[in-house]
């Protein structure tokens, strides 16, 4: 079991390591260390936003409202808090709450009515961005606080404080996702719902937990993402509408569920991040920049759904013996 998630593990940060080998090669100055330390702070933030979503596509469900609460955090954070420091703790009860509404009525649309998670998050990444454009009046006002910039723009021995933010919480999803009840139970719903229902796991509830989960930390990467910029802007959040989704597939997590690795979706963003580091060094076009960032997280998603296929092809006495089943009545 701990060689398989090595492995797992192990593939998309090996594929890091020859695209910076790459990188070097083809402009020696992506390997600079403060350029290294660049990469990373602006990774941090879709790296964050991929573990949110680790957790949804973990239950075999997806999140495309990222890019609406990434960019509503932004403008509302920016209008309530408007560079006063006095603002910032009513500024960031106000983001959080959002984020975990639109996660909750995500989870429940999902739950309990039924409906589709790819039509339920991408209408309401509709809803999002048009209560931003009514917030705002289509003209986004405001600022960050000094003090809250720090988490955006501020480093701690050279290292960004926004990537020590994302290795922090990387690693405590990882602990939770392994090591709590909650984790086992968001592999058991993603890998067979029906058979962790028959178990008596609370399926709806886990999955809601999930959303709630993806829209408190899209709503935390939406606020580094302002402190880092430093203004509001509306339409701020939607390069990590598809990117997070991206990120985590890269990764090795499977779009049907029950299998990946919030270590391995960090691998991903960074690998994004890098890669789209190394095209605009290398000053390439943006019609060409498009082409090479699509083939290869097209490339990335079809390993990841080949590798699906052969674990399923695994005969079933290779397989350990499956828990007994409780029936419910």
């Amino acid at each position: 079991m701990v060689l398989g998630r090595l492995k797992q593990i192990g593939g998309i940060w090996g594929a890091v390591i020859v695209l910076y080998i790459v990188s070097g090669l083809l402009s020696p100055a992506t390997l600079n260390p403060s350029h290294v330390l660049d990469v990373l702070q602006v990774a941090s933030i879709l790296g964050i936003a991929a573990v949110g979503q680790t957790f949804v596509i973990l239950t075999s469900g997806i999140d495309l409202s990222v890019a609406g609460i990434i960019t509503l955090a932004n403008v509302v954070a920016s209008g309530v808090m408007d560079g006063n420091n006095a603002l910032i703790l009513p500024g960031l009860a106000i983001i959080c709450a959002l984020g975990a509404a639109a996660g909750t009525i995500n989870g429940l649309l999902v739950t309990r009515v039924h409906i589709t998670p790819l039509i339920v998050t991408l209408a309401m990444n509709s809803v999002l961005f048009g209560a931003a454009l009514l917030y705002s009046h289509g003209a986004p006002h405001g600022a960050i606080p000094p003090a809250l910039q720090v988490i955006g723009q501020g480093r701690v021995v050279h290292v960004p404080v926004s990537a020590i933010l994302w290795i922090m919480l990387t690693i405590t999803a990882a602990l939770v996702t392994r090591r709590t009840i909650f984790g086992r139970q968001l592999y058991a719903v993603g890998a067979n719902p029906r058979a962790a229902h028959a178990t008596g796991l609370p399926v709806d509830r886990t999955i809601v937990l999930a959303y709630v989960a993806n829209g408190l930390l899209s709503a935390l990467a939406g606020l580094i993402l302002t402190a880092y910029i430093g203004l509001p802007s509306l339409g701020i959040g939607d390069p990590y509408q598809l990117s997070s989704v991206a990120a985590v597939v890269i990764g090795g997590t499977a779009l049907t569920g029950g299998v990946g690795s919030v270590i391995a979706s960090a691998g991903g963003a960074l690998f994004i991040t890098q890669l789209n580091s190394l095209t605009n060094m290398l000053q390439m076009s943006t019609g060409t920049q498009f082409v090479i960032q699509g083939a290869v997280i097209a490339a990335g998603m079809a390993l990841s759904m080949i590798r699906a296929r052969m674990r399923a092809r695994v005969p079933r006495e290779s397989r350990a013996p499956a828990a007994p089943v409780r029936h419910v009545p």
